[in-house]
């Protein structure tokens, strides 16, 4: 009995032996085959691939991956990437991209993007159209320089994007704690010395209804299409000037939306003063705005505005303020 129990225990080991191994294989050679596209498209395009995560892991480790399009000279350079994913269920797939930095070249010059640690998760529907069930991303201690100029730090990322109640619905929630501004921005930027170093807690909180769900369809076909955005939430606060914005909106076929939005501005005088600075206001329309949004806000400094956006244009009240964005998702 022992010995058949044995030998029982040794087929079972070794078919989990077998399935581990054309599981990682297949998840390998479909990134080298991937290289491989790049390089007959006319790339130079580098990487060591291996496999690791046995026995209950499917794990795909890609080291000093390197790209580079010589039609454009963009190109991206990492220094390794692991792709994993329970044994199980490949739907459940985690990307890991540890410690350094990430370099991306282009003709205007060189960016660097640097993280102490990122990890993203994708979940997967079980079925054929492997539709989109959440996705989140966590990341600490980031830094992005253009060339040797740090243009922002931000102390951790946090973002989750979770399908709701309906499958083309999902909901969004992003935050950014310990922003900060690097010195090429502050040296050319016109806030005032006393500001503090970071700002608040950078918040975005809303549900996006598209055309369809996202699945398999989406890489291989258009992409789905926002058609409802209910923003429960976005803020950003920097000393005492504050934005606060909520509100919905329909989109229509052609990405134009329609609707109304809350904007909410604390100390509306010190943005007004940098938008003045950076020409973001005309010098010769300052006046003019400055009068009506002071009429506009209490007491306190603080502007409670409706955005309405209706016929491609956006207003505030009878004052039009240009052609509202179109929404497409490329």
């Amino acid at each position: 009995m022992r010995r058949f129990a044995l030998k029982i225990l040794i087929l079972l080991a070794l078919v989990w032996s077998g399935w581990w191994y054309v599981a990682t294989s297949s998840t390998r050679n479909s990134v080298t085959a991937w290289l491989e596209g790049r390089r007959a498209s006319g790339w130079a395009a580098e990487a060591a691939v291996t496999s690791a995560g046995f026995p209950l892991r499917t794990t795909t480790v890609i080291d000093g991956l390197s790209l580079l399009e010589p039609a454009t000279q963009r190109g991206v350079q990492v220094p390794q990437l692991d792709l994993s994913a329970p044994i199980y269920w490949p739907g459940h797939a985690t990307v890991r991209l540890p410690a350094g930095p990430v370099i991306l070249t282009m003709p205007e010059g060189t960016v660097t993007l640097g993280t102490g640690g990122t990890r993203a998760g994708v979940r997967l529907r079980p079925g054929t159209a492997l539709q989109l069930e959440a996705l989140s991303g966590e990341s600490r201690n980031v830094t992005l320089d253009f060339g040797e100029a740090q243009l922002l730090e931000v102390g951790s990322v946090q973002a989750e994007v979770t399908q709701g109640r309906t499958p083309e619905t999902y909901a969004v929630n992003v935050v950014l704690t310990g922003l900060s501004l690097g010195a090429a921005v502050l040296e050319q930027s016109p806030l005032p010395p006393r500001w503090p170093d970071t700002f608040a807690p950078v918040v975005a909180d809303m549900t996006v209804t598209f055309d369809r769900p996202w699945d398999r369809r989406a890489l291989r076909d258009t992409r789905p299409q926002p058609r409802q955005i209910q923003i429960t939430e976005i803020a950003a606060s920097y000393a005492d000037t504050g934005v606060t914005i909520s509100g919905n909106m329909d989109v229509d076929a052609s990405g134009i939306p329609s609707g109304n939005l809350r904007l909410r501005m604390r100390n509306w005088q010190g943005m007004f003063d940098m938008a003045v600075a950076t020409t973001i206001i005309p010098p010769e329309w300052a006046p003019t705005v400055e009068q009506v949004l002071g009429s506009m806000s209490d007491t306190d400094g603080t502007l409670d505005l409706t955005v309405t956006l209706a016929a491609g244009q956006m207003r505030v009240g009878f004052l039009p303020l240009g052609p509202a964005p179109r929404l497409v998702i490329r």
